[in-house]
């Protein structure tokens, strides 16, 4: 891995003045995809304990998914480096956590309840739930809107 080279990239815009407005406040992120060691347990986890419907469920492809009924394809794994997967090094660039929005105050309430009932471990900050799947990807389990 090469590091960014920010004076490089400041070069390169030059003195247009001309810099991409940030994104809209509203924007979000439509997917994810995870590399997985062992994607079949992490869709029991997605869908038996978080309660997301599964998509794709292809061990030919590589690749399982789950969703919502609105949305089908919302979390992916995929075994397509399995065996090149590495515990990435301390501050390595990378991804700290996702974010799952609930609808009510009800829904995460029973979602902490099934996952007691799973044994994982999981810890109240705010208003918010955090847990991480059984291959060490943290969740953050919010109501929307709060």
């Amino acid at each position: 891995l090469e590091a960014l080279d920010v004076p490089g990239l400041l070069r390169d815009l030059g003195n247009s003045g001309h810099v991409e407005p940030r994104m809209a406040a509203d924007a979000f992120i439509g997917h994810i995809h995870m590399r997985s060691r062992a994607p079949e347990a992490l869709m029991e986890f997605y869908v038996g304990v978080l309660g997301f419907r599964p998509h794709i469920q292809s061990r030919t492809f590589g690749m399982f998914d789950c969703g919502t009924g609105r949305r089908p394809h919302m979390v992916a794994f995929n075994i397509w480096a399995r065996d090149e997967l590495r515990e990435p090094p301390p501050h390595a660039a990378g991804l700290d956590h996702f974010t799952v929005e609930l609808a009510s105050e009800e829904e995460l309430a029973a979602l902490a309840l099934r996952l007691e009932a799973a044994n994982v471990a999981a810890k109240k900050a705010g208003s918010a739930i955090e847990t991480a799947d059984p291959e060490g990807n943290r969740l953050r389990l919010v109501v929307q809107g709060v």
